[in-house]
């Protein structure tokens, strides 16, 4: 079974409310299994927009990383993400192994 990998490009508009989706999203990445390889470290932009955020979160399988999404525990957190807290774009990609 291939890996997957979460990846995330975000800009905040609203940091109090922003931690507030933190907080509850990596512990429940963590207790789900997910590995957290990225997530609010220093960016090199080479090209194109830049961006303040780069999530990079490893998982089981696409099927794995898909179901959490979708989960309730990661539901909570994710109600806090409006569009007047960040503009953010999410995608899985499978990985090579």
């Amino acid at each position: 079974m291939k890996k997957a990998y979460w990846v995330g490009l975000v800009n905040i508009k609203n940091k109090d409310e922003y931690k507030k989706y933190i907080d509850i999203a990596g512990p429940a990445l963590l207790a789900a299994g997910a590995t957290i390889l990225s997530r609010g470290g220093s960016i090199k932009n080479l090209e194109g927009s830049e961006i303040d955020r780069i999530v990079i979160i490893e998982f089981a399988s696409m099927d794995h990383a898909e179901k959490f999404y979708h989960s309730d525990a990661y539901k909570k957190g994710l109600k806090f993400l409006t569009s007047e807290v960040a503009d953010r774009f999410l995608n899985i990609a499978e990985g090579l192994n």
